[in-house]
This record gives C-alpha cells, structure tokens and sequence, in this order.
C-alpha cells in the first residue's frame, strides 16, 4: 500500500492533484482533499461499501494519510453529491499525458486507438432517483417498474495498457447513442489527440457519430450486425466467393474481404469501406469431454478508414481490439472492484465514485508494469489485491503526505 502511494506520488504527482479538488460544500468543516483519498484508499483495498470502509475510521495509518480523522461512510456518500468532477477528469487527462510521455500507452501500428461502450451498473425494484431509467419487467405474472442506471465508457487501447479515461451516465428516456456523443465530444474538447480511431459495438453504426469523428479528422470502425441496414445488404452482394486475403495468425484462419467506397448509406453523405472476416478456429467442446471441434465465427466492420492507410489484417486486428473494454475493464471493474455497487445512489455521486475508480485502477496497473518481471509472473493481480487488503487490515502501512 504505502509503496503504491508513493509511486502515485512520485510518477504522477497523485497526492498533490488530490488535495487541489474542491467541492460544492459552502463552509466546509472537513477538508476537500479528506473524501478523494478517503475513495482512494477504498478502491486500492477493494472494499465493497462505504460501511465496510467506516469500520477502519480509528486506524492510525489512515488519518496520518487523510491528515485528519477518517469522516464517516454516511459523510463521504454525501460530500460525493457535490464533488467537483471537472477535477477528477482533469486527474485522469493528467495521467493520460503521463502515461503516454512515459511511452505506457503506445500506438499499435501508427494508431491510437480508443474504445467506447455502455455498461449496466445496477439495478432495483426499491430504490430510485430523478436520474434513473425505468423499465417494465415481469415478474411472477406481475409487472413490476425497475430502476436502473446505464453509462458509457471512454477507454484508450494499447498493445500492452489499457486506459479507462472517461465516464458518461445516461439520462432518463435517453438511448445510449446520445450519452456516447456527449462523451465523445467532451473527450475530443479536453484530449483531441489522445486517438486516431474510435472502435464500437453494433449500437454505433449511426451517421452522427461518423460526421462527429470526421469533423475532427478522426475515424470510427465499428461492428455492423443489423441485417435490415442497406449497406449491409448491398456489401453482401459485393462479397464474392473468394476472399481478398487469406493468412493463419494464432491458431485461427482468416479469410477476408474488403469491400470500398460504398455509398449506400442514405444518411451518411461519404463513402464508407465494410470488411468482412470468416475466422475458423479448433476449440475444445466441454460437452463431449474436451473432443475438439472446428468453429467458424463471422465478422464485419463498417469504417471511414481508407485502404491506403490501414490494411485488411490491421482492421480485423483493430476491430478484435474492441474487446479490451468489455474484457479488461467492465469485466473487471464489476467482479473485482465492486463496482457495480451503488456506494451513494446520486448521479454525481455514482460519476465521481466511477471516475475516482478509474484513477485507483490505473495507479494499481501502472504499479504492477513496475514490479519485478519475476515477482509478476509468480502471482497474479487478485493476489496483491489480497496482499495490499491485509496490510491495510493490519495497520502496517506508512505513509505521511504532510
């Protein structure tokens, strides 16, 4: 724990941006900076409430870190209502910078890639606020209204680091497509550089997000799995029998085609370029006691990059990079920092919460690259997880940022 502090400190000047946060609060009588550390420390240990946390409030080690006594989970719920988020997007911009000065987080290929995409945090039959959606769910013959929050997330892809940069919660009756733009326009304000090509699922292929990236000489690639959508049917006839290229990468065999200048998309003006991948793998079948069987799996991606500056194989590459949000972060978050937990059911509350999570989950990552190639390949990441819970349960950790 206090070795993680300290590399925060010394690589991203972590303790000092922390206490320049303010909040809403008119005459505080606990300082700002007391409710960011105290939100640090909970994600770093991994605690999965508030009340959790609050059972640590006499701990020595604590207040020396807080430089005061610990506030209660009942407190640090409320102050995260008014919680300056500006400032915690401007952690993460400063991280981001870091990162990429420090050569963490690279381009693949001569692109940066980012991924966005929407995430289910929880949901309830009991609970609500004025931001939550609502939805009709039948339950023992019985319709029953539950509550929900949905948000997209802004995560940079690397070859070898993955950055969660940014979070957007969706409004009340409002889809996902909208919170994304919203999310997007505010990344390409604050971080224009920080991606060339923007990668999504098959909610994305719509005609505003393509005129958005295109206005700022970006790029979107993202899946096309709408069969009612034209350019889908009409590059569906273009496909011919033989594959533009065919290569064995990993175990799998592609089979591509890469069809360009398509004008089939009435309410996007450009032409755009759809490639297609047949992958075909041989895979264990659990059923049938690890009898191996052969699968074949289908994909397209619909994309304003033009050929002459990303092959075929680079697309199918980028388009399989998507899966890093899905795998390394929501995957992640949800099973093992407990984020899916409403910690403050409050729409500011539930941003801050996520975005003081997603300074946590780099500093922990960043430590790790850190660590002795030894010491990594011995243990994975849930056993220093574990280990730094049991130092901060045992008291035994020091760290002073007076």
């Amino acid at each position: 724990m206090s070795r993680m502090l300290a590399y925060g400190q010394k690589i991203f000047g972590l303790m000092d941006l922390l206490d320049g946060l303010k909040d809403g609060r008119e005459k505080p009588e606990i300082p700002a900076h007391v409710f960011p550390k105290a939100l640090l420390i909970l994600w770093l240990t991994r605690l999965s409430s508030l009340n959790a946390l609050d059972q640590f409030r006499a701990q020595g080690s604590f207040k020396r870190f807080l430089r005061h006594p610990m506030p209660s989970g009942d407190q640090i719920g409320n102050v995260t209502a008014v919680f300056d988020l500006a400032g915690l997007r401007s952690i993460l911009g400063h991280m981001h910078h870091r990162l990429v000065r420090n050569k963490v987080l690279q381009a693949i290929h001569g692109h940066r890639l980012a991924a966005v995409d929407g995430h289910e945090i929880n949901c309830s039959y009991a609970r609500c606020c004025d931001a939550c959606q609502k939805r009709t769910i039948v339950v023992d013959g019985e319709e029953r209204i539950q509550f929900y929050h949905r948000a997209v997330v802004f995560m940079l892809v690397g070859p070898s680091f993955f950055f969660l940069l940014d979070f957007e919660l969706q409004r009340p009756n409002e889809d996902e497509g909208t919170a994304a733009m919203r999310l997007i326009e505010r990344v390409l304000q604050h971080h224009p550089r920080c991606f060339d090509i923007l990668l999504g699922d098959g909610l994305y292929p719509q005609a505003r997000l393509f005129k958005l990236l295109r206005r700022h000489d970006k790029h979107a690639l993202v899946v096309l799995k709408d069969e009612r959508r034209d350019i889908l049917k009409d590059a569906r006839s273009l496909f011919g029998p033989d594959p533009t290229l065919s290569y064995h990468k990993e175990g799998i065999d592609y089979q591509c085609w890469d069809v360009i200048d398509l004008d089939s998309w009435d309410s996007y003006p450009e032409k755009v370029r759809l490639v297609r991948s047949l992958e075909t793998s041989i895979v264990r079948d659990r059923i049938s006691k690890g009898a191996k069987r052969q699968q074949t799996s289908e994909w397209i991606w619909v994309t304003t990059i033009p050929s002459t500056q990303v092959s075929t194989a680079d697309i199918v590459l980028f388009g399989h990079r998507r899966w890093k949000i899905e795998n390394e972060g929501f995957n992640e978050l949800s099973n093992m920092w407990h984020a899916d937990h409403y910690f403050h059911h409050h729409p500011v509350s539930i941003t801050a919460f996520w975005l003081s999570l997603f300074i946590a989950h780099a500093l922990f990552h960043c430590f790790m690259r850190n660590l002795k190639p030894v010491l990594r390949q011995r243990h994975t990441c849930s056993f220093w997880a574990i280990c730094i819970l049991a130092e901060f349960v045992c008291d035994d950790w020091r760290y002073s940022s007076a």
